[in-house]
């Protein structure tokens, strides 16, 4: 009987005498108790039973090939599952970018240590860590009896982002309690002047190099600098005091967090400008003559919302605005303006104005800063306010008259305080940080400044080497995904000589050839040089696995890691048609599915980018004024060119323009023999670079076209492989719906074709260690088409037809086991009659004379 035989229904017939089977009557759930021929004395269950398996034995072959299917089906899902991850692996070792992973130590990590990120590249640097940086503490001048003590006589205003904004001081008049906006719309500006590089850890000043001559708000002015030897900071204050013989310095100079000097004026604003003509010191301090005068800039800000604008005041002055509802700031400038973004200000209630309250109120605004009541000696406490972050950005400006007639001034304890470190020692320059993370030194590198170092130190050396161990790691990880999908094809599909059997999948070719490709990207791979795996550690084993000797992978790696790469990264080199198209296709992209392959690439357009070239302007200057509007991607960028500015200078003010606007657009001067013309080009290529330029004032000087025209680069165009390609500027792409192709991109950097079909040549793709194995774990577990897939699909289908086919012979198997019982019942039924029969016959027999 099978597992899923019909259960037998009870029945009763009469007579009793005959009953093959009947139900105890006083359990109406208990199993029926079976008779077997009571009357012919026949053990009819048995011979039912013996009946019925002859008739259910296709349904028992039907379940058994169920069950063996399942099992193929769960050994194809587990190979599926291995294959899906050696993909995964291995598609995290495909690309060059995932190959950067480099490693940083330093000399001292006493002083500094060091972290890299991506695109780290190997290098050494050295440097000495001057300062840590550190948070501003204010502290006030005079204690108080007790916690209960008045501190403060009524709100107040309190931040610890507005000095990174230029901000010197905050006041605040009817202001609603809580947290208020402050946006610089448009920075305040004096005229600037700057250096290109750091300035030296060390300048000396004597007769021969002291003096700059500028014309400051359009009156010429010499300053002469004091003699001396200066830090690049003692540098920027010797500078300052040389243009205050009024007592008030006209020019404010100031380093920046690269070390280099910048000049502003103190006058703030459109009125004010700053051209440095000449001087001894020039080249001392790094210094070039300016062409025309640096204008500075009116700024606007608003406050919650409301805008205000600002011109022409004094560094250090103030300004006042209005916050729309009746609340008013005075704000105190900076010596170099106020720089554009955003800041805010919390307005702190001092509640009952007890020290205790204004702590909790403090700490409860979320404004930055911790106030603390520090108890200083008996019944002694004053009150302490700490920034949150460090760097001179993060100092703190609170309004101190509500606070003057207990606290008295706020005193730094500690100055808010950049990180500043010297690299390269005295023909370096200094850098600075607003926290002990300096980053910018080497690309994908972080300095973490431990501890500062005193004067005379010896420098810290940071090294940045290729990390063989963290590559080595990635690898085994790879090879560890091949061996175990070997090992289980092995297990279902070979043979084992030991037991002398085949797993139950033996003789799949489909299974027989993943495990050649598997092994055949080990044994076919050539690098850089001629590079095979063995030179990275990996061979083939004689039981066909792949083992891997990370030793010798970390020193091949730390040793030529680009050759090592090449082991496993997707490439490609084009086999130039002509020496001209050398070079001018890389890959770009290719998709596990994309199979290795020599393709031709055939173009009929160059990538172009749009460019506007103007007139040739006499001179290499305009003689009138002229305002320019470049539009491209919807932002403009706007510069005004004044009478007599070169071109030069021109394409300077609007490359500075296309910086600030976020524009990536680029202004250069071509000159030749006939004279100079200004340039507008985008820096990328094809349609997305486009922009227009329309022109103010007296405009056709430089000659670039009239309002509204708009300037657009070509895509390239072509085929790959003879299928047509999609262009997107300079990379053409392949359907990725193309069986061989599957979206491989390329970027074609051919130039001057255009209309006619150039055969650059053919372009052969390799997909490496990691591409190999990324290719074969698609090709075999991809959901829709993957050889694995689709087996494991058509077993679904074969099991879910015989489960019907299974159902199907139930009812006819409980309809025949039901007649069998009941032809078993009837003939019992027959005998007790015959039975009763011959009992009256006999009884009648007796009875007679």
């Amino acid at each position: 009987m099978s597992s899923v035989s019909p259960t037998t229904t009870t029945t009763s017939t009469t007579p009793t005498t005959s009953s093959t089977t009947s139900t105890s009557s006083t359990n109406p759930f208990a199993p029926p108790i079976q008779f077997n021929g009571v009357i012919s004395g026949l053990d009819t269950s048995s011979i039912i039973n013996a009946l019925m398996q002859a008739y259910e034995q296709p349904q028992v072959d039907i379940q058994n090939q169920i069950t063996s299917l399942q099992t193929n089906l769960n050994d194809y899902q587990q190979l599926s599952a291995d294959l899906l991850s050696l993909q995964s692996a291995a598609s995290n070792l495909t690309s060059s970018a995932d190959w950067q992973v480099m490693s940083a130590s330093t000399s001292n990590s006493a002083v500094a240590t060091a972290t890299t990120s991506t695109g780290a590249a190997p290098s050494t640097i050295s440097f000495n860590v001057d300062q840590l940086a550190q948070a501003n503490v204010l502290a006030g001048s005079s204690t108080v009896s007790s916690l209960s003590s008045t501190v403060a006589s009524g709100n107040f205003l309190l931040s610890s982002t507005a000095a990174g904004f230029g901000v010197t001081s905050l006041a605040g008049s009817s202001l609603a309690v809580g947290s208020h906006s402050f946006d610089v719309t448009q920075a305040l500006t004096g005229g600037t002047a700057s250096t290109t590089s750091a300035l030296a850890s060390s300048t000396t000043i004597g007769s021969s190099n002291d003096t700059i001559t500028a014309n400051v708000n359009g009156t010429a002015q010499t300053f002469t600098i004091a003699s001396g030897t200066y830090t690049p900071s003692q540098l920027a204050q010797a500078i300052t005091a040389a243009t205050s013989g009024s007592g008030t310095p006209l020019v404010n100079a100031t380093i920046d967090a690269r070390g280099q000097l910048q000049l502003s004026t103190a006058l703030l604003g459109s009125s004010s400008s700053l051209q440095v003509t000449g001087g001894t010191a020039l080249t001392s301090l790094g210094l070039a003559t300016q062409s025309t005068a640096s204008v500075g800039t009116a700024g606007a800000i608003t406050l919650d919302g409301t805008a205000t604008s600002i011109n022409n005041v004094q560094a250090g002055s103030t300004t006042t605005l209005t916050d729309g509802s009746g609340g008013t700031v005075t704000l105190g400038v900076g010596t170099s303006g106020l720089a554009k973004g955003s800041f805010s200000a919390t307005e702190v209630s001092a509640g009952s104005g007890s020290l205790s309250q204004v702590v909790s109120n403090i700490n409860a605004a979320n404004a930055g800063v911790t106030a603390s009541a520090v108890g200083v000696g008996t019944n002694a406490y004053i009150l302490q306010l700490s920034s949150n972050t460090t760097g001179t950005n993060g100092n703190i400006t609170v309004e101190s008259s509500p606070f003057s007639a207990s606290v008295g001034s706020f005193n730094s304890i500690t100055q808010g305080q950049d990180a500043v470190i010297n690299v390269g020692g005295s023909n370096g320059y200094e850098l600075s940080s607003q926290t002990n993370t300096v980053s910018g030194v080497l690309p994908g590198v972080s300095i973490n400044l431990v501890s500062a170092q005193a004067p005379g130190s010896s420098p810290v050396t940071l090294s940045v080497t290729p990390d063989g161990k963290a590559m080595a790691t990635s690898v085994q990880t790879l090879v560890t995904a091949a061996n175990t999908a070997l090992s289980d094809i092995n297990k279902y599909a070979g043979y084992n000589e030991a037991t002398g059997s085949g797993g139950p999948l033996m003789g799949n070719s489909s299974l027989n050839a993943i495990t050649s490709q598997i092994l055949g990207v080990i044994s076919n791979v050539v690098g850089l040089n001629g590079s095979t795996a063995a030179t990275a550690g990996l061979n083939l084993n004689k039981n066909g696995s792949i083992d891997f000797n990370a030793t010798t992978f970390a020193q091949a790696f730390d040793a030529n890691p680009s050759q090592v790469s090449s082991l496993f990264t997707q490439g490609g080199t084009l086999q130039a048609a002509s020496n001209a198209y050398s070079g001018s296709v890389t890959l770009n992209y290719a998709g596990d599915a994309t199979a290795a392959g020599s393709y031709p690439i055939v173009i009929t357009q160059s990538a172009t980018q749009a460019v506007d070239t103007g007139s040739v302007v006499a001179g290499g200057a305009i003689t009138s004024a002229e305002n320019l509007s470049i539009t491209s991607s919807g932002t403009t960028a706007t510069y005004a060119a004044s009478a007599g500015e070169s071109l030069t200078s021109i394409a300077q003010g609007l490359n500075a323009a296309f910086v600030a606007s976020g524009l990536s657009l680029s202004a250069t001067v071509k000159t030749s023999s006939s004279g100079a013309q200004l340039v507008v080009s985008s820096d990328s290529y094809g349609s997305a670079g486009s922009f227009s330029i329309a022109t103010s004032g007296t405009t056709g000087q430089l000659g670039l076209t009239a309002n509204g025209t708009t300037y657009t680069g070509s895509n390239v165009a072509g085929t790959i492989d003879g299928v047509q390609a999609t262009g997107n500027g300079q990379f053409l792409s392949a359907p990725i719906t193309n069986a061989t192709l599957a979206g491989l991109t390329v970027q074609v950097t051919a130039t001057g074709i255009s209309g006619t079909a150039t055969n650059l040549g053919n372009f052969d793709y390799t997909p490496g260690i990691a591409g190999g194995f990324a290719t074969t774990g698609y090709q075999a577990s991809d959901p829709v088409n993957g050889s694995i897939t689709s087996t494991i699909a058509s077993i679904n289908q074969q099991i879910s037809s015989l489960q019907q086919q299974y159902a199907n012979y139930t009812p006819m198997i409980n309809s025949e086991q039901k007649m069998l019982q009941q032809e078993f019942n009837n003939m019992e039924t027959q005998l007790g009659s015959l039975k009763n029969q011959g009992s009256y016959l006999t009884s009648e027999i007796a009875q007679l004379p």
